[in-house]
């Protein structure tokens, strides 16, 4: 691969050395060298963006993790996609399917000739053997809930089948589901990463090698870019895949830089290292004041929740409600918008967020430190010593404000500080007593929020363990619901039973993100948290690129 890699040789030793290596001669969002180009003359288009590194792979199957899509999603598809203004659209499938009148049968047709990175041509064959090592228990998929109403799915989850019998292929383009029950947001499931195609053949050669799926370059999909390296430390390179399916991608390069630091990360792409990123809301304030950044900052409404999260467990300390309701009502969640994230949140009164249907206006949790302090009395908790276990940045930066509030009615609260890796472990294990995440549904809508999270079955893999018959039926019930105003007020109840009746987490804020990108990247746009390539393209034009 010719002039493949030139930009700034110095990328990997940025994300590595911190803010001292790119204190000198920064360059706002301007360009200095002379821009590389392909054998045919033109310039290449070679896209630079930062973010954590979540170490966790690019198998989706196993991953929630939104920076292991950004980048899994420029290399594997599902048979739809959610564009970045949430509108639900064929990707691998000719059209967006629709349900039979008995509500439970859904036929699917795969485009002809969709070609894999590795030559060979995706078939239905590929779509029923992805969707049945999601359901094989040695899988351990994470997010098989929102798929395991398909026919068969539980029984092989259960390890009592080994076919899944509600999904039959019938010749190389066309497939159908039939599932146990109707579910309404089965179809916009198919849109979202957690259903991406894998090759049968390529995956299977990678672990009978002895491979990780997912990880290094062990990734064969049928996306706009195809992997080239990927140390899964510092750097992911991916290049154009020139046999894509819906027309040849606008860049011929993404390089997806690691920073786990977000200081070191904003000096990165004021120095022109990278040309894209997020920006962290603890830095948006400086940033926005910064002369060579601030023309380069986009915010966007999203439709997640920062929490607090709390472990309801046996013996994690919480199982009290009066002990959950106290430490809710002890944050003033208008004060903590208002001087850690200046400004760039809204104080959030439900689980919810207001594009998502469900959401009610009216909800309210007050910040009353004297009833919290009362609370804890009749509890016979004073003196309450709790752990929470969180990630660096942001969440230490509003969990120690969360610190202070809960000081102030006699709470002392330690803060253990973990790697992405180990955190996420923890996390999935049920290990944190407390801590603090953002939860970004896929779509609005509030199965893809509430049902996920908090249904008993998927709670005690999140740290949770809310375990609700009254929750469970209702967010059961507004899954299978076919009126969307109905399905709106059983959601409205069932954020206002978790949330403001039984205090089983704690919302902070309902999040507006930032991002930063050069002059030169065109069509940045996220619809909601995930930094998709879809779109991306570059302005060789523009006087401030080079590559």
């Amino acid at each position: 691969m010719s002039d493949t890699i030139t930009r700034r040789g110095f990328v990997k030793g940025a994300a590595l050395a911190g803010a001292s290596t790119v204190a000198a001669g920064l360059a706002g969002c301007d360009g200095e060298q002379a821009p590389a180009t392909n054998e045919d003359g033109s310039v290449r288009k070679i896209l630079r963006f930062g973010q954590s590194n979540p170490k966790l792979g690019l198998d989706m199957q196993l991953s929630t993790n939104s920076g292991s899509s950004s980048i899994a999603d420029c290399i594997f598809e599902a048979p739809l996609r959610w564009t970045e203004d949430n509108e639900l659209v064929p990707c691998l499938l000719t059209e967006v399917p629709t349900f039979e009148d008995d509500g439970v049968t859904l036929h699917c047709t795969l485009k002809e000739g969709i070609k894999c990175h590795d030559g060979s041509t995706l078939t239905a064959n590929d779509v029923k053997f992805t969707f049945e090592r999601m359901f094989k228990p040695e899988t351990a998929a994470k997010s098989t809930y929102m798929y395991d109403m398909i026919l068969g799915a539980k029984a092989m989850l259960n390890g009592e089948a080994t076919e899944l019998e509600g999904l039959t292929v019938e010749d190389d383009t066309h497939f159908t589901f039939v599932l146990e029950y109707p579910m309404v947001t089965f179809i916009n499931n198919l849109g979202i990463n957690y259903a991406d195609i894998f090759p049968q053949a390529a995956l299977e050669a990678v672990e009978s090698s002895g491979g990780q799926w997912g990880w290094g370059t062990n990734c064969v999909g049928t996306g706009k870019y195809k992997i080239v390296s990927n140390d899964d430390t510092t750097e992911v390179v991916m290049e154009k895949f020139a046999d894509y399916h819906d027309g040849e991608p606008a860049l011929d390069e993404v390089h997806i830089v690691y920073y786990d630091d977000n200081n070191t990360k904003m000096l990165a792409f004021k120095n022109g290292d990278i040309d894209w990123c997020d920006i962290d809301s603890t830095l948006l304030q400086q940033y926005q004041q910064d002369a060579d950044v601030s023309p380069c900052i986009t915010q966007y409404e999203t439709l997640g929740v920062h929490f607090v999260n709390l472990n309801l467990k046996d013996g994690m300390g919480l199982e009290d409600e009066r002990v959950r309701e106290a430490l809710s009502i002890a944050i003033n969640r208008q004060e903590l918008v208002d001087t850690v994230l200046a400004g760039a949140g809204t104080p959030a009164m439900g689980w919810l967020a207001p594009q998502t249907p469900g959401y009610d206006p009216d909800a309210e949790i007050p910040y009353d430190p004297d009833r919290a302090r009362e609370l804890l009395a009749e509890a016979g908790a004073e003196g309450l010593s709790l752990e929470a276990k969180i990630r660096a940045n942001l969440y230490e930066t509003y969990m120690t404000v969360v610190q202070s509030y809960w000081r102030e009615i006699g709470v002392d609260l330690q803060l253990t500080i973990e790697d992405n890796g180990v955190w996420s472990s923890d996390w999935a294990d049920g290990n944190c007593q407390i801590t603090a995440i953002g939860w970004f549904p896929l779509y609005a809508d509030g199965d893809n929020h509430l049902y996920t999270y908090f249904y008993s079955e998927n709670a005690s893999g999140k740290s949770s363990f809310y375990d609700s018959e009254e929750f469970d039926q209702l967010v059961t019930e507004a899954r299978q619901e076919q009126d969307q105003d109905v399905r709106a007020d059983l959601y409205r109840q069932a954020d206002n039973l978790v949330t403001r009746v039984d205090y089983a987490t704690i919302p902070l804020y309902w999040p507006k993100n930032a991002f930063a990108a050069k002059s030169y990247v065109k069509n940045a746009k996220v619809g909601n948290l995930i930094y998709h390539m879809f779109d991306i393209d570059i302005d060789t034009s523009d006087p401030n690129y080079s590559a």
